[in-house]
């Protein structure tokens, strides 16, 4: 029987000497060899990514089903409250396997992925419009299975106001209302796309619009800085001055919404001009003159931030003191469907809280039609419901028009997206914001026209 024996360990090279008990403690702290990496699979719609291998553990944010990743090890680091044991990621945080993700080796996936998001594209994914009412499937219909839609419009909520005796639908999509497209399929001559969300409507009713083609002005460098001014609506009347020092029209006309480089400012009779390359002239009040702002005082030094100017319906993104980015945007409108409603976008100081590739948005509000739109790209909250996103179904920026949220062309959502706090992996579809990982603050301000 051994107890706590003295051994003389002796060697050419040293004279060590340890108890037994101290041999045995040092083995059984000895990290496990857990193996090599391996792949990742996501099963769910939503994996959730945890701050630490425990299913109560704050969510650091999420994947989408068909997600590819590694992990750091072959076995799992953990395994209480997750049957197939928890694994870290390469990008950080941990997953739960069997559930939520699928641990595996080689090229072959485990299933048939859904289409990923095109992070090089303009838009994540493919979205089309509905031209009427529609039903939404489980799984492909047969013949006899096919849902008619009645054609008499809903005063409120479909799937509140209508009547599905067909255990196949899920809901019905009314006129204008958007979805994400995955792939099609056929089925007794007929062809229907599945979506994003795993629903499957038919082809016939799908429209694709062309969105928006505008875009802010990037800064810094040889894209020039603030001052900037940019064309409000109509064609805008160019000045120059002649010889005898005189404002004079001139033939030149510019379209609406082009921006434009401000060498100076100057008053010339009764009107103020901004000079705008060569001996051009505008005049202040035909554009919006954008200037550089100062840091509200809950910026520290160096921080990134996001100004918002409501009165004039522009963006400005700050590296501290230094502009990088300036755009149009739609903020929320003055006035409701009621009175009691008021849809004006929140003034103040915040930080960015929340951040989604794409995010499901919708809408049923007595007195106005209802909206449904999946997957809008490009999603960053920054308090409460309030969020900016891309808008890729109007091209009204530069008036207010949404519900409160900053709406955005999908060029200058997706910049605003890559280049806001909190940082989010590139495999990952959204991510929140953490002490150590903090969201970008937003300065809202001014007075909704």
């Amino acid at each position: 029987m051994l107890f706590s024996t003295t051994i003389a360990v002796t060697c050419a090279a040293c004279n060590l000497t340890e108890t037994l008990g101290e041999r045995v403690e040092a083995v059984l702290e000895a990290p496990r060899d857990l193996g090599p990496p391996q792949r990742v699979f996501a099963k769910r719609f939503v994996a959730p990514i945890r701050s630490t291998p425990d299913p109560e553990a704050p969510r650091l944010g999420y994947l989408r089903a068909g997600a590819l990743l590694h992990s750091t090890t072959s076995l799992p680091v953990a395994e209480e409250g997750c049957e197939g044991g928890w694994y870290e990621l390469d990008t950080g945080g941990f997953v739960c396997a069997g559930g939520d993700v699928t641990i595996f080796s080689g090229e072959k996936l485990p299933e048939r992925r859904a289409r990923q998001p095109d992070r090089e594209a303009v838009m994540p994914y493919e979205f089309v419009t509905v031209r009427k009412r529609t039903p939404v499937y489980r799984r492909l219909p047969s013949v006899d299975e096919i849902f008619e839609v009645p054609s008499e419009q809903a005063d409120a909520g479909v799937e509140e106001s209508l009547e599905i005796d067909n255990p196949l639908v899920v809901r019905v999509l009314e006129p204008g209302f958007h979805v994400s497209l995955d792939r099609t399929f056929e089925r007794d001559g007929r062809t229907y796309w599945r979506t994003q969300q795993n629903g499957f409507v038919p082809d016939q009713p799908l429209r694709r619009r062309p969105w928006s083609e505008f875009r802010g002005r990037l800064l810094g460098g040889r894209d020039g800085s603030l001052p900037v001014a940019v064309t409000r609506g109509g064609e805008t009347t160019v000045y120059r001055v002649n010889d005898r020092g005189r404002i004079r029209t001139t033939r030149d006309r510019l379209n609406p919404r082009t921006w434009l480089p401000i060498r100076s400012r100057q008053q010339l009779g009764d009107d103020v001009y901004l000079a705008v390359r060569d001996d051009r002239l505008v005049r202040e009040a035909d554009v919006r003159f954008i200037q550089p702002t100062a840091p509200p005082p809950e910026v520290a030094d160096g921080e990134r931030w996001i100004d918002i100017d409501l009165e004039r319906q522009v963006l400005v993104a700050y590296d501290w003191l230094q502009p990088r980015y300036v755009t149009l945007i739609s903020s929320g409108r003055r006035k409701g469907p009621r009175p009691e409603l008021d849809y004006r976008t929140p003034r103040g100081a915040f930080r960015i809280r929340a951040k989604h590739l794409t995010a499901t948005m919708d809408n049923d509000e007595p007195g106005e039609p209802p909206y449904s739109l999946e997957d809008v790209p490009y999603v960053m909250y920054f308090r409460g419901a309030y969020a900016f996103h891309t808008a890729f179904w109007h091209d009204r920026f530069g008036r207010p028009r949404s519900h409160g949220c900053i709406n955005m062309a999908p060029e200058d959502a997706k910049w605003l997206y890559n280049w806001a706090g909190p940082d989010v992996p590139p495999s990952w579809h959204g991510g929140y914001a953490t002490d150590e990982n903090p969201g970008t603050w937003v300065f809202i301000h001014g007075e909704t026209p």
